[in-house]
């Protein structure tokens, strides 16, 4: 590699975890404290003009900056040989071993991003030990047994030279040192538009497709690159995982408001039962008399955020609330909820806008196209009908807008997202393509770029009002699932099993044979399979909903399942008994009082769910919550592993609790059931 020749200024950082040196023949050179492992990553290699870059001529470090309490952000800057400029952007913290860094190249010459033979972008490489153990961790396997993504460890490069990851933990045994690098992108596996690729002992990060077109003029458009991460601990990679997910959690995004475990509630359920139950429509309940009823009961069970699904609006676009509904523009309901001391949802699909929407009269220039055809417009749940609008244009910033306005107007804090697939516009005249570029390059950019700018949006609207949350429905596959959007918001992981088709049931059309819908256990196995991410991204991040509905014995066992971290309900709460929703405001007291300690915990889990018997713990500095779940006839044992440091101990179910050389719980349980011990 091309050794630096101008003004050299070696950036240094330091924390109890690492010291950072940043600058110099390598980008960053990650030492680990207390260790002799230097890591060095290279500079990223671009292709400019058709010639590849190397690295920077000169490098200086121009700001630094404590963005919160706990993150930091450094910037540096350097000059490519060919006159283009580099800056780097790190962002650390002082309590955490992983690091996360960007790129942004620009100017002021006319230089183009080009493909000579395919896509030139290398973000780094970095040598790994000669006697290492490499697990490739996948988060975006979509499960159609669960129907929903599923997180599996891979050792890596066993199967395929190119992993998708995009997370590769390396196990040093000499050392006993485990290092991560990531990159925050997303799609479903195997839609791969970045990789690890191993040659010899070096891997490296590389574009694959979609990063960028060919023709793209870094002097008119300053290229931003996704960001990356790498860390390392002194242990085993479960270890690493155990950084991680603190990282994820408190260390991550700004955004940190989406990291907090609220009881969240949404009205979906009941409008899919008007729809197939009562034969009536979705939106047949969405009015102000029904959702004031709906409120009282959610702020009587402990119901923290209120989320009014689709309807609430007149048309896509606007996002205006439906007067004929909401007579008083929903002034009632946000009253309401502020004397309660909960927050407001509302639903929204930022991808359309309605035919007859000021909106869409404003910027139809951005209007999503495939191969120069007009869509069709199409009715978005039983409003108006729509157009689809391409978020990777001038009309994202207007969206962003339009969040923002609502939350002055409305005082909504919370958004859910919907119905966004990767891939849907290939025009050339948007931020996704060029002159140079093939419509099949625009198409790629744009899946690539949809996420990133979902992240635009939600980072321009948090940063007016640091208070709102925004998840993203990915109950189906082929939408952006990975690390890229968790560095701004969260994830509303399962839905009510839009593919439950794919169980070959054959029933007539008018009965509605979902099996995610029903009281019981069963929707819970389903639900609890999202929990497998919790080893290395907590579960507040990936939202699941379930069920309140009567007996007591089904709302025990939702309950148990909700508290362990993924915090939804939904359901027909005007029909829930007195004593039903006694149970849940009981639970969730106990649990609020701990909820911050069980988002904390590292969880310890025995069994699967819907297996025999199954325990999950979710203990932090000696307070928390284990869950006990059976599924057959019998007594189960489980000790506790985590040391639980009270005598305050709060039990819900069946279940005793022995104090003999630690904690000891004993279950019995009559055909299926569960059992909640809360530690405070």
């Amino acid at each position: 590699m091309t050794k630096l020749k101008g003004v050299v200024e070696m950036i240094n950082y330091k924390n109890e975890h690492y010291t950072l040196y940043i600058g110099g023949e390598n980008a960053i050179v990650y030492e680990v404290n207390g260790t002799n492992e230097k890591i060095p990553f290279s500079w990223p290699r671009f292709e400019l003009n058709g010639i590849q870059t190397s690295a920077p001529v000169s490098f200086v470090e121009k700001n630094r900056t404590e963005l919160t309490d706990s993150i930091i952000s450094i910037v540096g800057e350097g000059v490519l040989d060919n006159g283009a400029t580099l800056k780097m952007e790190l962002r650390v913290s002082p309590f955490s071993p992983i690091v996360r860094f960007c790129y942004v190249l620009s100017s002021e010459n006319d230089l183009k991003m080009t493909k000579t033979q395919k896509e030139v972008l290398n973000y780094f490489e970095y040598p790994v030990s000669d006697n290492s153990e490499l697990t490739e961790v996948r988060l975006s396997v979509y499960d159609h047994l669960a129907h929903s993504y599923q997180l599996e460890e891979i050792k890596a490069f066993e199967f395929e030279d190119q992993l998708m990851g995009p997370i590769l933990a390396e196990h040093r045994i000499s050392t006993d040192v485990s290092v991560l690098t990531a990159y925050e992108h997303g799609s479903t596996y195997p839609n791969k538009f970045i990789v690890f690729e191993r040659e010899n002992n070096n891997i490296a990060i590389r574009a694959l497709k979609g990063n960028y077109w060919n023709g793209l003029s870094v002097k008119e458009t300053p290229y931003e690159t996704i960001w990356l991460q790498i860390g390392a601990v002194k242990g085993s990679v479960d270890d690493l995982a155990r950084a991680y997910r603190e990282f994820q959690l408190k260390y991550c995004t700004l955004n940190s408001e989406s990291r907090k475990p609220y009881i969240f509630y949404n009205t979906w359920a009941y409008q899919e039962r008007n729809k197939f139950y009562n034969k009536t429509t979705y939106l047949a309940s969405m009015n102000k008399e029904r959702m004031e009823k709906e409120i009282d009961i959610a702020h009587r069970m402990g119901v923290d955020v209120f989320v009014i699904d689709t309807g609430w609006f007149s048309k896509t676009g606007d996002w205006e609330v439906n007067l004929e509904e909401f007579p008083d523009g929903m002034r009632s309901v946000r009253e309401q909820l502020e004397k309660y001391g909960m927050k407001l949802g509302l639903w929204f699909n930022p991808t359309v806008a309605a035919v007859t929407s000021k909106l869409l009269k404003k910027y139809p220039q951005s209007v999503a196209k495939i191969n120069g055809k007009d869509p069709t417009a199409f009715s978005v749940w039983e409003t108006e009908e729509s157009l689809p609008m391409c978020i990777v244009s001038e009309y994202w910033k207007a969206f962003a807008d339009t969040l923002i306005e609502l939350v002055d107007k409305l005082g909504v804090t919370y958004f859910k997202w919907d119905g966004i697939g990767m891939y849907g516009c290939n025009r050339r005249d948007h931020f996704h393509g060029g002159d140079d570029s093939t419509e099949e390059e625009a198409s790629d950019c744009y899946a690539f770029l949809s996420g990133i700018y979902m992240s635009k949006i939600i980072d321009r609207v948090c940063a007016v009002h640091p208070e709102a949350i925004i998840d993203f429905d990915v109950t189906e596959g082929g939408r952006y699932f990975g690390l890229g959007f968790l560095s701004s918001g969260k994830y509303f992981a399962i839905n009510n099993g839009p593919y439950y088709s794919n169980y070959d049931i054959s029933v007539s059309d008018d009965v509605w044979s979902n099996i995610f819908v029903f009281p019981g256990p069963a929707r819970t196995w389903v639900c609890r399979k999202e929990l497998c991410y919790d080893k290395w991204i907590p579960s507040v991040l990936f939202m699941t909903h379930y069920l309140p509905d009567d007996p007591k014995r089904s709302q025990l066992i939702n309950l148990a399942s909700l508290i362990l971290g993924q915090n939804g309900i939904w359901g027909d709460l005007l029909n829930i008994s007195e004593d039903g929703v006694n149970l849940f405001n009981s639970v969730l007291s106990v649990y609020k009082r701990v909820c911050d300690d069980i988002t904390s915990a590292y969880p310890h889990v025995v069994g699967t769910p819907g297996t025999t018997f199954e325990a999950r713990e979710k203990i932090y500095n000696g307070r928390g919550v284990v869950v006990l779940f059976g599924n057959f006839n019998g007594t189960y044992e489980y000790k506790v592993h985590e040391n639980a440091k009270t005598d305050k101990i709060t039990v819900f179910g069946n279940v005793e609790v022995e104090e003999n050389d630690g904690l000891k719980l004993r279950a019995t349980f009559g055909e299926y059931n569960c059992a909640i011990v809360f530690f405070e």
